[in-house]
């Protein structure tokens, strides 16, 4: 048994099923519940622990719905529209849940109706099981009063006045009702009668373009998983070319037997459907999957897609895009490197050196970068700007201990301040090109506040 202090009580939170037959229930004072059973043992609760608990096994779920959401502490919705016919119907879709959940080794009863509320009310009040499509009054009336969800002091109200039952309150005038109490009680009424829209909001948005792959026997080495990704590739692909789209982001989530599920992603700088390059994308990465007992499912999503003209993805005689060779390196530079860490500079509208220079993707148009300046700037910036000593008569300066001695100087050249950033900078900097007597060229400027080196030259 679980325990947390609530309102300086020690309460009971979660029981099993032998706790329940000694006559334990849920939020009985531990005390309490030690004089039913005096050999009974607790744990501390773990709210945060549970929580994430929940978030991995609907992220698990996934395999039979792409839309999942969390409900309250220890629920799940899955919306499984147009999903049972993959598994033989609502009756077979709903044992597989239950033997697959079973495997886990944690409870559950299930629910399959036509609204979140229906299936709520029918999971936790009643046997479980599959309600008749539009199941009404004759079989959601005998349901307690809780069922509607409703706040606790709400329904502790309704039940001193003898309203038991849903149905007891669907038969009263509603005018009444509303005025007695409120809006929310009708709205929970309706919403379980199915007149009134209840939305989900699933843990992640299901994307358009998808394939999966449901295993017979749930597969543990490398090439298994090779040959399986390229077969979801190559019908992943086949639907992106009847749309005429090409992948930006590809997901790959596989399911394993103990519950866990891994995810791999991969980008690309050009919309592609190529299956080959989007495998060669994703086969470093698969070495980070851990199959464990095995895989039993995997699900290939495309995530983010751009229109591709069949033009685009027109193919040489080696079976590679013939317009694409250098958008395909950058797929694989960033697949080894990292998304990050391949980009390209490009010149800002900005007075100020340290921002005039920014990072854009390495495909960004060309359009949206502005034109160079014509005075010479060096190759390489520091981070900040480094203080400096400057003789007296301009013939030497000293920079990070050493004194450098100059043999040339070209300069100044004025930079004022970006007076639209509110007076952050200094009113103006002058920029001199300094060359020393081993050749090495500077970038230097004198401001209000001193000497600075800036940057270097080749």
């Amino acid at each position: 048994m679980l325990i947390a202090t609530e309102a300086n009580r020690v309460r009971l939170t979660a029981i099993d099923a032998s706790a329940k037959a000694e006559g334990l229930k849920l939020g009985m004072n531990l005390a309490d519940a030690r004089a039913l059973v005096p050999q009974l043992q607790t744990g501390p609760s773990d709210p945060a622990g549970d929580r994430s608990g929940l978030e991995r096994l609907a992220d698990w779920c996934g395999r039979f719905s792409p839309w999942v959401a969390t409900d309250g502490e220890d629920g799940l919705i899955l919306e499984i529209t147009g999903v049972p016919h993959l598994f033989g119907g609502e009756a077979a879709m709903q044992q597989k849940v239950q033997q697959a959940i079973t495997a886990l080794k944690l409870g559950c009863r299930l629910a399959i109706a036509d609204t979140p509320a229906a299936a709520w009310a029918w999971a936790r009040y009643a046997e479980g099981g599959i309600l008749p499509p539009r199941a009404r009054l004759d079989h959601l009336g005998g349901l307690p009063v809780p069922a509607l969800r409703l706040a606790p002091e709400l329904s502790d109200q309704l039940a001193t006045l003898g309203l038991k039952t849903i149905a007891d309150i669907a038969k009263l005038p509603r005018s009444p009702l509303a005025r007695r109490f409120g809006l929310p009680l009708l709205n929970r009424l309706d919403a379980l009668l199915g007149d009134r829209h209840e939305p989900i909001s699933p843990r992640a948005l299901p994307a358009p373009w998808r394939s999966r792959a449901d295993l017979a026997e749930p597969i543990l080495t490398r090439p298994a998983i090779d040959a399986l990704l390229q077969q979801l590739l190559d019908a992943l692909c086949a639907l992106l070319e009847q749309e005429h789209l090409g992948a930006r982001q590809l997901a790959l989530h596989s399911y394993r037997v103990d519950g866990e599920v891994q995810t791999l992603t991969i980008g690309t700088a050009k919309a592609n459907r190529n299956p080959k390059h989007l495998f060669r994308l994703f086969h470093d990465k698969l070495d980070t999957i851990e199959p464990g007992f095995g895989i039993e499912t995997f699900l290939l999503e495309a995530t983010a897609t751009d229109p591709l003209s069949a033009e685009q993805a027109a193919l040489d005689s080696h079976g590679q895009a013939s317009s694409n060779g250098f958008p395909q390196l950058i797929d694989r530079l960033e697949a080894r490197l990292g998304r990050h860490a391949v980009f390209r500079i490009i010149p800002l509208d900005n007075h100020c050196p340290e921002r005039a220079v920014g990072r854009a993707r390495p495909l960004a148009r060309a359009s949206a970068i502005s034109t160079v300046s014509d005075d010479l700037r060096p190759i390489h910036l520091l981070a900040h700007p480094e203080l400096a000593d400057m003789a007296g008569d301009g013939s030497a300066f000293r920079w990070r201990r050493v004194l450098r001695p100059i043999r040339h100087c070209i300069g100044p050249e004025r930079l004022s301040a970006e007076w639209w950033r509110n007076g952050m900078d200094v009113t103006y900097r002058d920029y001199f090109r300094i060359e020393d007597e081993q050749g090495h060229r500077y970038w230097l400027y004198r401001s209000g506040e001193g000497w600075f080196v800036h940057g270097f030259f080749a």
